[in-house]
């Protein structure tokens, strides 16, 4: 007995193709290739920022980074994943990709489940940094034990969602083998019906939704803090903008998730109206990783920016003797110039010029001091013994 999803798949097999249905944009590879490229990249360098700030310049990492290290590798995998789909028919319609090759619809399957897999995994592990690295930024009060509170149910979702990821059937391969015997069993996205795969995929929306609002929301308490400066006012709003970002691209899929609502063949089409969706999960992510690291190596980018712009600096003087018939002639003070720092470094350059002259009164010293000693001149002393043992020059 053919199953819902065979049935749903045989019927949508049989639908004429539409001639004046337009492609949409999200549904070319350019625009996959051009809108997620370039935050993904933004995407590693806010990270190895955060990498080289934590092992090398405080020299103090925590989970929050290893924990970041992992979400960053998986984001890579859910990128690639979803870049490749691209080649094997994903933007055009279920029933175009069966028809021209078959297997190309086994491979879009496979890589589906691993972007969906490395995406939902990623998420976790993302807001688990973020409420590791608040725990470091709390050491007690009530923030502090909210946070432990969001770990440990965060943690829970996380494991969730990692399971019903990675095996959305049993056996797994049975998510793009629907042949096998005895038949797989799926659940939720596993696709045993488009039904039940659009139930988890708004679950996931709305509860990831949720948390990223929650977290992004905690580190503001320190806007009530006393004292608090101009700059970390500034600081935090800059933080609270970008989680801000992430929430209004997860309010922004929910939507085009329920754009899709419409019967069960239609919504098993997920070649054709997917692809909108991934590629605003790939941006989404990213700017949650970005907004984890940015907090870590922006004040080290900061302090740093005087050593950025001033790399040498060289400071010339030059004295001149007064001349003689001016008031105080022949004074002149030999003082040694002001040190001066710059990209911590102590360099003072001086170069004094004076003429020939020279501030000695006694002319035997000036013939010395200037070279003019005659190879002749000779100094002698007269030594006679004086009366009484003592001696007399």
């Amino acid at each position: 007995m053919p199953s819902k999803f065979d049935e749903a798949i045989m019927k949508l097999l049989r639908q004429p193709p539409n001639p004046a249905e337009k492609t949409p944009l999200s549904n070319r590879s350019t625009t996959a290739y051009a809108t997620t490229i370039p935050f993904h990249l933004l995407c590693w360098v806010a990270v190895l920022f955060r990498l080289y700030t934590r092992f090398r310049v405080v020299r103090e990492p925590g989970w929050d980074d290893y924990l970041i290290i992992i979400g960053v590798l998986l984001n890579l995998i859910s990128l690639i994943s979803l870049l490749l789909i691209y080649k094997f028919g994903f933007g055009t319609h279920l029933r175009d990709i069966y028809k021209l090759n078959p297997q190309h619809l086994i491979i879009c399957m496979k890589l589906l489940w691993l972007q969906h897999a490395a995406f939902h995994t990623c998420a976790g592990f993302v807001k688990l940094s973020l409420l590791a690295q608040y725990l470091r930024m709390f050491k007690k009060g009530i923030v502090r034990k909210i946070c432990i509170v969001f770990l440990l149910l965060t943690s829970i979702w996380s494991a969730f969602w990692f399971f019903a990821s990675w095996f959305p059937c049993f056996p797994v391969y049975g998510y793009w083998n629907r042949n096998i015997v005895p038949p797989p069993k799926c659940w939720g996205l596993g696709y045993r019906s488009s039904e039940s795969a659009m139930t988890f995929m708004y679950a996931f929306g709305g509860s990831n939704m949720v948390l990223d609002t929650i977290i992004f929301i905690l580190p503001m308490t320190m806007y009530f803090r006393k004292g608090i400066s101009r700059k970390e006012i500034l600081a935090l709003s800059c933080l609270f903008t970008l989680g801000f970002v992430v929430v209004i691209m997860a309010i922004v899929r929910i939507w085009a998730l329920t754009s899709h609502r419409g019967d069960d063949i239609d919504r098993l089409d997920f070649t054709w109206w997917y692809p909108l969706i991934m590629i605003l999960s790939s941006i989404e992510i990213d700017f949650a990783i970005i907004t984890a690291s940015i907090p870590i190596f922006w004040p080290v980018i900061v302090a740093s920016l005087p050593e950025i712009f001033v790399t040498h600096e060289v400071h010339i003087t030059r004295h001149e003797r007064l001349p003689e018939e001016s008031s105080g002639a022949g004074d002149y003070e030999m003082d040694r110039p002001n040190s001066l720092k710059s990209n911590n470094s102590q360099e003072g350059l001086t170069w004094k010029q004076a003429n020939s002259k020279t501030d000695y009164n006694d002319s035997f010293v000036v013939d010395h001091v200037m070279g003019k000693v005659q190879d002749n001149t000779k100094v002698e002393i007269q030594v006679q013994p004086a009366k009484n043992g003592q001696w007399k020059h």
